[in-house]
């Protein structure tokens, strides 16, 4: 009998049970692809495909590593922004986003006077326009703020977010 006699003979189709090896010495089963997983289902993909969770770009990002998600980074962006035009040099601005990515991560509810709408001014003559109920002067030609307070975490009763919404104590 011909190679492509022989060919035509072998029945092709899989078999749906494992079926013991047929080298002498070789311990193991042979079975066709993956097995059901009870939990869903279906077929589970490999680990390593490339295709598996395409659609979800976060997918390996915070919470599962210290890589920040597509909305952390708009955030930080944009606290950036704020940051320098509010006169941090941007080195420092950066730092101080960063510092907030991480408060964010760990539900701090304390915030930043450079978070807040009452911040008047530009670095090194920054003031308080709510200085009374924050506590920080007593008078309004004492309301000034020294960069230290200005990028303190801190509860203030007299921040307000930029959104213009008071935040609840």
């Amino acid at each position: 009998m011909n190679w492509l006699a022989r060919l035509k003979k072998i029945d092709t189709t899989p078999t749906a049970e494992a079926t013991e090896p047929t080298k002498p010495g070789f311990v193991g089963f042979v079975a066709p692809g993956m097995a059901p997983m009870q939990k869903n289902r279906g077929d589970s993909p490999a680990a390593n495909d490339p295709t598996a969770g395409a659609h979800d770009p976060d997918r390996w990002a915070w919470p599962h590593s210290q890589a920040m998600t597509g909305r952390e980074i708009d955030t930080f962006t944009a606290r950036l922004h704020h940051f320098t035009r509010r006169g941090l040099a941007e080195p420092d601005a950066e730092r101080v986003a960063d510092k907030l990515v991480t408060r964010d991560r760990e539900a701090d509810d304390r915030r930043l006077c450079l978070e807040c709408v009452h911040l008047a001014g530009h670095a090194g003559i920054w003031g308080c326009k709510n200085w009374q109920r924050a506590g920080v002067a007593t008078k309004p030609q004492h309301a000034q703020l020294s960069v230290a307070l200005v990028i303190q975490p801190q509860r203030c009763d007299g921040f307000m977010d930029q959104n213009q919404q008071e935040t609840i104590r």
